[in-house]
C-alpha cells in the first residue's frame, strides 16, 4: 500500500459570462430513466442535483423519471426490471449482463418516446442525462421538431469518447476522462470537470443504534459494501470469498444495493462461504448512510469506477475506505490517500485483517472527513452547474 496526492479540477470556458444578468432562469430538465425503478448510482446522483439546485434562483429545475419519486415527474416507459424477471428470463441464465444492458435500453428508448410531449410543451433550454441510448434518440430526434436545447451528457459510467463526442456538452466526473476526451479531440471549451453531488450525511440514530439496528453485537466487526449486487462491475463475489478467508465468526459483511441478474448466486455463495454472516438490504438512499455508520469499515472492490459517491459517502462518516486504485479516488485536492490493489486474490483479505489489527486513528479520520466536505460543498458544486449550464448554452 502506498499513498498519492490528487486532486479534482474544475475546467470553465474562459469566455463565461455571469449569470446576473439573465432575465430569466435557465430551464433545465434533469433526467432519469430509471429513477423510481432501481436505486443505483446513475438514478441516486440525479435526483440529488435536483434536491440541490430546485431552490436556485438561476435555474428553473425539473426531474423526470421512469417510475414514481417524490417531486418528479413520471413519464411512462418499459422497466427493465420488469423484463428481467418475465419475457427475457430465461436469458439472464445464458448471458445475464448482455440482458440487463438490452433490458435497460428498452427502458430508455420507451421513456424517450414518452418523454417527447414535455419537450415540445416546456421546451427546456437544457436536457441533462447520464444515459447514452437516451442521449443519442434526443440528438437524432431534435432537428425534426425544431428543438432548440442543449443535451448536456454526464459521462457517469466511463463511456469511450467516440460514444459522446458529438453531444453539445459533456460533464466530466474526473480529471482523467476530460484528459481522454481531449486527447480524442473534443473542444475543452466544450466539457467540463464537475463531480456528482454528494451531501453530507444525516443520521439521527448513534453509532450504537445504528449497528442494533443491523442486529450487530459490540464486538463483532462489521464490514459494509454499498453497491449492485453483480460480479461483472462490482465484484461481489471477490468480496465474499475475500471476507471468508478471515475465519473469524465475529467478522460479518453488510451489503446494501441492488438486485440483479447473477445476485441468486451470489447469495448462494455467501451461504456456503459465510453461512450466518451476511446481510443484504435495499435500502432508500437517505438510509445508507445508517449502514454505513454501523460498519467499522467499507469496501467498493470493483476495480473501474467514475465516481463512486458511497465512497465520499463513507469518508464523510469517518468510516476508513478500502478500494481499488482507480482515477476515481484520486480526485481530491491535497489528500494523501490511501491506495489499494484489489486486483489479486487474498490482497482485500489481507488490508482487511491489517485494518482490524491496526485501526485508523479517528482523528486522521475526522480530519479527512471535514476536508472532503469542504471539497464537496454544496453550495459550491450547484454554481459550478449552474456555470455548466451558461457555457453549454453558450457553446455553438
Amino acid at each position: 500500500m502506498h499513498t498519492e496526492e490528487s486532486q479534482i479540477v474544475t475546467y470553465k470556458n474562459p469566455t463565461l459570462k455571469a449569470n446576473k444578468n439573465n432575465s430569466k432562469p435557465i430551464k433545465i430538465a434533469l433526467v432519469s430513466c430509471g429513477l423510481g425503478h432501481v436505486k443505483r448510482g446513475v438514478e441516486v446522483s440525479t435526483a440529488r442535483w435536483f434536491e440541490a439546485l430546485k431552490e436556485h434562483e438561476a435555474v428553473d429545475v425539473r426531474l423526470f423519471s421512469g417510475g414514481e419519486y417524490l417531486g418528479a415527474k413520471q413519464i411512462d416507459n418499459i422497466p427493465r426490471d420488469s423484463l428481467l424477471k418475465t419475457i427475457l428470463y430465461p436469458f439472464t441464465c445464458l448471458n445475464g449482463r448482455r440482458t440487463w444492458e438490452f433490458c435497460y435500453g428498452v427502458e430508455q428508448i420507451t421513456f424517450a418516446a414518452g418523454f417527447g410531449s414535455t419537450l415540445l410543451s416546456w421546451r427546456p433550454d437544457i436536457v441533462w442525462t447520464k444515459e447514452t441510448p437516451f442521449a443519442h434518440i434526443l440528438a437524432f430526434t431534435r432537428p425534426f421538431f425544431n428543438l432548440k436545447y442543449k443535451l448536456i451528457f454526464s459521462n457517469g459510467c466511463g463511456f469511450e469518447p467516440s460514444t459522446y463526442a458529438h453531444f453539445d456538452y459533456i460533464q466530466h466526473l474526473h480529471r482523467e476522462s476530460f484528459e481522454k476526451a481531449k486527447q480524442f479531440g473534443i473542444s475543452p471549451d466544450k466539457m467540463t470537470v464537475l463531480p456528482n453531488l454528494v451531501r453530507i450525511p444525516k443520521i439521527d440514530k448513534t453509532k450504537e443504534e445504528s449497528r442494533n439496528y443491523f442486529g450487530y453485537k459490540p464486538d463483532d466487526w462489521v464490514i459494509a459494501c454499498a453497491a449492485a449486487w453483480n460480479c461483472y462491475h462490482k465484484r461481489i463475489d471477490y468480496l465474499i470469498k475475500e471476507v471468508a478467508k478471515i475465519k473469524d465468526e465475529k467478522v460479518k459483511l453488510l451489503l446494501c444495493g441492488q438486485p440483479e441478474t447473477d445476485t441468486a448466486s451470489l447469495k448462494k455463495m455467501a451461504e456456503n462461504l459465510l453461512p450466518n454472516r451476511v446481510q443484504w438490504h435495499t435500502l432508500p438512499a437517505d438510509r445508507v448512510p445508517l449502514a454505513l455508520q454501523a460498519s467499522d469499515i467499507f469496501v467498493l472492490p470493483s476495480l473501474e469506477e467514475l465516481f463512486g459517491g458511497v465512497v465520499v459517502e463513507a469518508m464523510m462518516l469517518g468510516i476508513p475506505v478500502i478500494s481499488h486504485q482507480t482515477s476515481a479516488n484520486r480526485q481530491f485536492t491535497n489528500l494523501a490517500l490511501p491506495t489499494y490493489d484489489l486486483s489479486a486474490p487474498n490482497n482485500l483479505t489481507q488490508y482487511l485483517i491489517d485494518a482490524r489489527n491496526s485501526p485508523t486513528e479517528k482523528q486522521k479520520l475526522d480530519h479527512l472527513a471535514n476536508a472532503v466536505q469542504n471539497i464537496y460543498s454544496e453550495e459550491s458544486l450547484c454554481q459550478q452547474f449552474v456555470d455548466m449550464s451558461l457555457a453549454a448554452l453558450q457553446w455553438c
